[in-house]
Formats: structure tokens, sequence, C-alpha cells
């Protein structure tokens, strides 16, 4: 009787100290009997059983608790974890055994675990990142959804009526201080009516049926539609084709000319790759579960406005109107990037996934097929174009449930991929467009003055980088250009602006391009 409170002054401190302990314990009493080791003796069994019946039971149901709790993540660990008799089925001659293993056990506790990172979504809020190849429909959920019966009636006909009228009269009530959510001057946000409401609304006046065509979404969302959808609308004189060598050999050229010097000057196979021959049209849907939900929009490099009227920084707001997440930018301040941080949508993701694989030249400075975790998210920079949907109007690309812009990709853009940090946000863009750049090439005075609100490429260049600098992971780029990735990063992002100031020479191959809703855009995946 001597031993037992002897034996259980060590033991209680394993319980609290030691993550081994408890589950150990719990699921032994209430769950099946003991099971000892071969070399226990049936003293000790003995005394390992008094110890157990002597101890209160509300300490035996908490200690079970945490061991329900601790079990999940030890099924997976390593045998050690998993020998629970053994841990406390020692309490005498092994009693100097406890102190090494917690020693060499708490070590490998205290290893922080795999980071699972989510892809362009917010950092930790999603679980596990599923990668998958370049299109694959395979990604992390959505991070917000609104109610189906709110979404089932504000998707009807009269629902989406009903809700551009308050969206007008609210984006009139801030027009003053911010831009619409189409990033322009136009306060009217008129409904989206397709032919099928046509159809549908003339159909049911006859039968005298109230119209809720909203269901539609309830049938899509039953049976697990994709959240992305693109298909090639027009790709120009001819198919662009995407060469693996192509891509990956491109950044030999950058270091070439970082090798040799030449960082003034293009060398004659940077002229070659930055002249675009094509303009492929894509069409991009991407379906969402939300209604009237802000888009949490910030804003870096802040500086006084120069024109208040002026709406060029928001050319890439429609993306995120046209998928339910209004924006709100502001007139006062202009900007040297604008960041986009949720809601996310799994198309953002595939978006991200889509400019990658459709590129045809690509600058990666680490890793870019998706397939491969490098340990960290990764980002795509590149130029592009946006379009509406259908006759030229915005208000036909905001469609119930699914947002559809067309993105215009130009094969002398290179794109640009680097790994980013958890403050990389899901998209951001640069607010100069294609037609700030034109009218800078055709100006008197070309070289405007960093802050006063006229464009410049090497005020865009600088702008870029530092944004860039930021939010790269420098131990997650490639060894080769890990001690000089300043040049590389610098060098890359001119060829990023000076293949969309090549386009200039360019202007009947770009077709439907909205020069004011054309610039350069990045998106995390």
């Amino acid at each position: 009787m001597q031993q037992q409170p002897f034996q259980m002054a060590p033991q209680q401190p394993q319980f609290v100290q030691s993550p081994q302990g408890p589950p150990m314990q719990q699921p032994m009493p209430g769950q099946q009997p003991l099971q000892y080791p071969p070399n226990m003796t049936p003293q000790q069994q003995q005394q390992v059983q008094q110890i157990i019946q002597s101890m209160p039971p509300e300490k035996v149901q908490m200690l079970q608790q945490q061991a329900q709790q601790m079990m999940v993540p030890q099924q997976t660990a390593s045998p050690v974890q998993m020998m629970s008799p053994q841990s406390f089925q020692q309490p005498q001659p092994m009693m100097q055994q406890p102190q090494p293993m917690m020693q060499q056990q708490i070590p490998q506790q205290q290893q922080p675990p795999k980071p699972h990172y989510t892809t362009t979504a917010p950092s930790g809020l999603f679980g596990k990142k599923h990668s998958g190849s370049h299109g694959s429909q395979i990604g992390p959920q959505d991070e917000k959804q609104t109610g189906k019966v709110q979404r089932f009636f504000g998707d009807t006909l009269f629902g989406r009526v009903a809700r551009s009228s308050v969206q007008t009269a609210t984006s009139a009530l801030k027009m003053p201080s911010s831009l619409s959510p189409w990033g322009d001057n136009n306060p009217v946000t008129l409904p989206n009516v397709r032919y099928r409401d046509a159809v549908l609304f003339t159909t049911f006046a006859f039968v005298g049926t109230p119209l809720v065509e909203g269901i539609s979404d309830g049938v899509t969302g039953a049976f697990g539609a994709d959240s992305f959808v693109s298909e090639i609308v027009n790709s120009g004189a001819g198919v662009i084709l995407g060469s693996t060598v192509i891509k990956y050999g491109v950044f030999q050229i950058v270091e070439q000319a970082i090798d040799k010097g030449i960082l003034e000057h293009m060398l004659p196979e940077e002229e070659k790759m930055l002249q675009t021959t094509n303009v492929k049209s894509l069409q991009v849907g991407i379906k969402h579960k939300l209604m009237g939900v802000d888009a949490d929009v910030r804003f870096a490099g802040i500086y006084p406005s120069r024109d208040s009227q002026a709406c060029e920084k928001g050319w890439f707001c429609p993306y995120l109107f046209a998928s339910a997440r209004t924006p709100s930018v502001p007139r006062a301040n202009d900007f040297s990037i604008c960041q986009f941080f949720g809601p996310f949508l799994n198309g953002d993701y595939q978006m991200a996934h889509k400019f990658l694989s459709e590129s045809v030249h690509t600058l990666a400075m680490c890793e870019a097929n998706p397939e491969v975790d490098i340990g960290t998210n990764r980002m795509v920079i590149l130029f592009t174009g946006i379009s509406p949907y259908r006759a030229n109007m915005w208000s036909t690309s905001r469609r119930p449930g699914c947002g559809t812009i067309i993105f215009h990709l130009l094969d002398g853009c290179p794109a640009l991929v680097i790994p980013v940090t958890s403050k990389a946000p899901i998209c951001a863009w640069s607010p100069w467009t294609l037609s700030q750049m034109r009218t800078a090439q055709y100006a008197l005075n070309p070289n405007n003055v960093a802050g006063t609100g006229g464009y410049s490429a090497e005020w865009q260049h600088e702008q870029v980088c530092e944004w860039l600098d930021t939010v790269i992971s420098v131990p997650h780029l490639n060894p080769a250009v890990r001690d000089r990735y300043i040049e590389v990063l610098g060098r890359s992002v001119s060829l990023v602006i000076n293949g969309a100031l090549a386009l200039e020479k360019c202007q009947p191959l770009l077709g439907k391009l909205d020069p004011e809703r054309s610039g350069i855009v990045m998106f995390r995946y």
C-alpha cells in the first residue's frame, strides 16, 4: 500500500504534461480491458488497475474527453504514439523511462505541422489545398454563401429588377465619393434580362402562373455543377499553341540578359517574344451562391487623385461585381495596386489555372505547375483585357448565379509566376489601362513625374515591383535566382509591361479588346 501514493504522484503530471498520457488511459476503462505487454509482472498489472480505480470519476471522464480529441490526429501518427497501453503500464520498474520518453516526444509535438495551403483562398480558412491540372474543377470551397431562399427569390426576373433598382439608388448616393460597382461613372445598374426570361414571361402570362425562373439555380446546385466554365470564343487568325519548351525556356532569356548586364536594352529573343500575332478570347463563367455581398477591397500606395472624375482605376471591377461581389473604389485617392481579399470563390482558383495554361510565354521564378506543391501559394501576373458577355452591356455579364466575362489573352504578353506569402490577396490589379499607355506614348511630354497623375512606364514598373516585393516568398524561389531575385523580378515585370506597350504595333489584331478595360492583373493560386 506504500507504493500507491508513490506512483500516483509522478503519474498525474504525465496526464497534464504529456499528450500521450490521456489517450492511453481513456479508451481502456470505458471500452475494453487493459492489454499488458508480456514483460509486465502480475503485481505491476494490479498496481496499474488500482491507480485507475482510485482516480475520481470526474477526472477519468475529463481525461476521456481529452483523449477523444487527441486520438483523431494521432491515428495517422507514428507507431510510438499508437502504443497507448505501454505508457502507463510501467509504474515502478520503468520509472526512469517516462522522462526521456517525454523529452523525445515533446520536440516531435513542438514541430509545426505540415502546412496546408488553400490556393487563392485566404490562408488557413478552407483546410488542405487541392491541387489539380490546368482547368481542373477541383478546388477549395467557397468562403461564403447566401441563403437558398434569398437566392431563389432574388434570381427571379422580378427579384433581379428589384435588386437592380436598389443598387442604382445606392450607387447614385455614393457616386460623389466612389465609382459605380462596374468601375465607371454610370450609377444605373440594369437588370440582367435574358432571352429565356422573355419566353418564360410570355408563357407564364398565358398560363397564369407566377414566374419563378430562379428554380434553375436550385437544380444546378443539386446536381453539383462546376464552379468554373471556360470556352474559346475567338482565337484570331489561328489557334495559340502553348509549348512547354517555350514556357520554361523563356526564363533563360531573362537570366542571359542579367548575366550580360543588358538591363536597359532588350535582347533579340525578348523582342521576338513580345510580338503579338494572335489574340485568344475566353468566355469565362464563374458560378457562385452569393447575393448582395460587399467585396473586401484594399489599396496599396495611396496618393491624392488629380482628377476625381477619372474612372480608369476601376477597370477590373466588373470581374467582382459580375460574380455578386460589390466593390467600392474611392474617387478622392489613387493607388498603385488594388487588392481583393474576399469573399473567395472557387472560380478565382480556377481562373489563375486558366491564365497559366493559356499563356504562351511564362516567366516562372518558381515551379509554376499547380500539380506540384512547393510549400506555399503562387501568383500569376499578366496583361489581359475584359469584355461584357453580350451586346457590349455589362449587365449581361451579371447572370443569376454565374458571372460571365470574356477575357482576351495575347501571345505577345508573357505571364510571370512568383511564390507568395499568406499576405497576398486573392487577386489584384494595376490601375493603369492600355488607353492611358497609348495616351502617354503620343503625349508631347511623355516623361511624367511619379505622383503627378500621368502615366509613365517607369512609374508603373516601380509600383508593381514594390508591391510584389512585399508579398513574394523568397525561400520558395528557384535556388538559381534566390540571391539576385530583385534583378530578375524587375526584368520580368518590365517584360510584362513592354508586352502591353508593344500592342500599338498590332492594332488590327486586337479585335474587340477595349483599351479602357485592359491592364495588368494578378491572381493567386
